[in-house]
């Protein structure tokens, strides 16, 4: 009974493993884990490598940098957490002693969460969803699915092969994704481009002065919105399907991959200038202010086209 009991105390305290460490120092430690668990990392400075694997462990190796005040790596219940603790209070920038240098291992179906300040971070095959959120660094995303979060503040995000409810957000970066296949996109960016090569279903896209390219496959309902920028765009329209799109001064390019079955309403209300390559129809224009507008149809008419611009150029065409 005794030996049980010992046993019994011997597991549940291998669940934790809180670690003192030196700065600099390095590490290779592992712990169990549920495979369709959660994975919580608190990372600070330095570099992050995630990957998943087929094991039920999670694992840590690497170098510590100078600054580091503690390593914490623990499981409870169904999270294992991930942190590294530096010092505060030293005067100076970081420097590349100061970085660490992470690689870690998770189960494939885990569900993870990462944020951190000065760090870049790629991460690779994990199914169970994805948070990322890094205030200075960039984000490297590849082969990814479930509900995935991706936001960095000053920071460029590449993704690739992406399957799920995909959102991505930059302030002052750039936005590139490839082969992503889900539901619903959504980009924001104020002042970095968008780049998006994507089969899902569904996109919203909000920048300020950014530029926006995107390659869509069928789309039943896109939103796209811009105040400077300038939107090109290539798709589908699904039956029934519905696209919306404003500017201010920027610029938007519809071009329709397709035959397409839609009623066009597109409207320009301080001198802004729309282009019809679609049909025949004229653009009207108001006899005593600077305001015009186009409505046409093509085919049935079974979805529906809604653009507005305040003073920026409008292009519909198709292949």
């Amino acid at each position: 009974m005794k030996v049980l009991m010992l046993s019994a105390l011997l597991a549940g305290a291998s669940m934790f493993a809180s670690v003192n460490v030196l700065a600099g120092e390095k590490v290779d430690r592992t712990l169990d884990a549920n495979p369709e668990g959660y994975v919580e990392i608190e990372h600070v400075n330095g570099k992050a490598e995630i990957k998943g694997w087929d094991k039920a462990q999670v694992q840590v190796k690497g170098v510590l940098g100078e600054r580091t005040e503690r390593f914490i790596f623990e499981r409870q219940g169904n999270e294992v957490t991930i942190k590294v603790k530096v010092r505060s209070g030293m005067r100076g920038g970081w420097g590349r002693d100061d970085e660490d240098a992470l690689t870690i291992f998770v189960p494939r179906q885990s569900r993870l969460n990462y944020t951190a300040v000065n760090a870049d971070v790629s991460l690779s095959n994990i199914t169970g969803g994805v948070s990322i959120e890094t205030v200075n660094g960039d984000i490297d995303a590849q082969k990814l699915a479930g509900r995935l979060r991706l936001e960095s503040v000053n920071g460029d995000i590449n993704a690739d092969d992406l399957q799920g409810d995909v959102a991505i957000e930059t302030v002052n970066g750039d936005i590139r994704s490839r082969s992503t296949q889900g539901r619903e996109d959504k980009y924001e960016t104020v002042n970095g481009d968008v780049n998006v090569q994507s089969s899902s279903q569904e996109v919203r896209v909000t920048t300020v002065n950014g530029d926006v390219t995107l390659a869509m496959q069928t789309v039943k309902y896109a939103n796209l919105e811009t105040v400077n920028g300038e939107l090109s765009v290539d798709l589908s329209l699904a039956k029934g399907g519905e696209i919306k799109a404003t500017t201010v001064g920027g610029e938007i390019e519809l071009n329709f991959t397709q035959q397409v079955s839609a009623l066009f309403d597109i409207r320009s209300h301080a001198g802004g200038k729309i282009i019809n390559r679609l049909t025949s129809d004229r653009v009207k224009k108001d006899k005593y202010g600077p305001s015009s507008w186009l409505a046409t149809s093509m085919g049935e008419g079974q979805g529906k086209v809604s653009i507005s611009t305040v003073n920026g150029r409008v292009s519909i065409s198709k292949d």
